[in-house]
């Protein structure tokens, strides 16, 4: 009797703990952005190799993402998250005992295989935990997402500032804190309810014909953003150094901080209006600020280009958290498996190309001068998302004053009427 009510307990601390687990997730991607260049400088190898180390990651993430759900909702979440932290580990040993670029590629695997299934797993436990606070839950995530990459980045950078074991001490620092919830994973109490009552099968990526406008309108504009972020953890720290003429990787550490801490805070802000509405005003105001921040750079002023990434991230915030939520809100609950994994297998797509052709550039000329191009090209992707969204309303509108007669004997005349979608 005294075992079962030990175990009937209740584990107040799961919530935080797996919101800490996100927020490490997010870290441990983010810890080897401000290292590029001094890897580069160790073993001298080009800006491609790069973006083909940062793109390992986002590879293997996305079958992560893919196969960790159904995993998660047969054997359980606490199981695929212990295997998780275990990759998450292992990656971080392999980035300790690197001895050239091979190493690097396996390392971020490992690590993009473990953070995939944090990404996803973790979320569903938080709601399996805590389901009444399933909206307050989403908020809290991108906030542990955002504020994870830019403390990783900025401790990360300033210990390489320093030169004190940059390359050994992230690592440690990050894998302790691992442990530490490894520990806690495997004291947690099982938070999914029907574990075990799930058959085994991996979600065909599929979109229904009733959101598929929805959807385009979601992808282009999140595939957008997310190229954009690509470009920022590989190149874009030792870009802005160079146009800043400064040394040291302290400098690219800021940089992916301002991002992320600027998408943090529009996103929290944004959350009260609609998504719809949200996603528009960031895919605009990323294309324009992509284009202002060729000018940006070409100042050469630290503060300016600080500034004009901090922008940038506010934007991307607007852009990713408005046409996620845009499409989430609408997915039938039967289709949700199918349709996420197309939308993260598109989304991963558009941020590994870009930044491996973004790579190639660099690396047959200088960095600095494919930056701008790269800029001009993301642009007009930002606002072929709001083109999309026009011309699907425009079809919405005529398709419901096609039917507006039949409705009319049925509808007072002082009743109005919607003509377009909002959230």
């Amino acid at each position: 009797m005294k075992a079962a009510s030990a175990g009937s307990r209740p584990q107040s601390w799961r919530y935080a703990t797996l919101l800490v687990l996100l927020m490490l997730g997010q870290a441990t991607s983010a810890i080897p952005s401000p290292l590029y260049s001094l890897y580069a400088a160790k073993w001298d190898y080009p800006p491609f190799l790069t973006t083909v180390i940062f793109a390992a990651y986002g590879a293997v993430a996305v079958v992560a993402i893919l196969v960790s759900g159904a995993l998660s909702d047969r054997y359980g979440r606490r199981p695929v998250l212990i295997a998780a932290v275990l990759l998450l580990l292992a990656g971080l040993a392999v980035f300790v005992f690197a001895a050239g670029p091979g190493y690097l590629v396996v390392a971020r695997m490992l690590n993009g295989l473990g953070i995939g299934a944090i990404v996803l797993v973790g979320g569903a436990a938080l709601l399996d935990v805590s389901p009444e606070r399933a909206a307050r839950s989403g908020t809290l995530t991108a906030i542990a997402f955002n504020v994870g990459i830019a403390g990783a980045a900025l401790g990360t950078a300033g210990l390489a500032q320093t030169g004190f074991h940059p390359l050994l001490l992230p690592y440690l620092a990050d894998a302790l804190i691992a442990l530490v919830l490894l520990v806690l994973l495997l004291t947690m109490r099982e938070p999914h309810p029907s574990a075990g009552a799930a058959p085994l099968g991996i979600p065909r990526p599929h979109v229904p014909k009733e959101i598929r406008g929805r959807f385009v309108f979601a992808v282009i504009g999140a595939g957008a953003a997310w190229a954009v972020l690509g470009v920022c953890f590989s190149l874009e720290p030792s870009i802005a150094a160079h146009a800043a003429h400064v040394t040291g990787p302290f400098f690219g550490g800021v940089i992916i901080a301002a991002v992320t801490l600027a998408a943090a805070c529009t996103q929290i802000v944004s959350a009260r209006y609609p998504a719809r509405t949200v996603a528009l005003v960031g895919d605009t105001a990323l294309a324009v600020l992509m284009l202002a921040g060729v000018g940006g750079f070409a100042t050469g002023d630290p503060v300016v280009i600080i500034v004009t990434v901090a922008l940038q991230g506010g934007a991307y915030g607007l852009a990713f958290g408005g046409s996620l939520r845009h499409l989430t809100a609408h997915i039938p609950a039967e289709r949700r498996g199918a349709v996420m994994s197309m939308f993260y297998l598109l989304a991963y797509g558009a941020l590994i190309t870009p930044t491996l052709l973004v790579g190639i550039g660099a690396t047959v000329w200088r960095d600095t001068a494919i930056f701008p191009v790269f800029s001009v090209l993301a642009a007009p992707l930002c606002l072929s998302a709001v083109v999309v969204e026009r011309v699907l309303g425009r079809r919405a509108e005529r398709r419901t004053a096609a039917t507006a007669p039949s409705r009319d004997a049925a509808v007072p005349e002082h009743t109005p009427r919607r003509l377009s979608e909002i959230d």
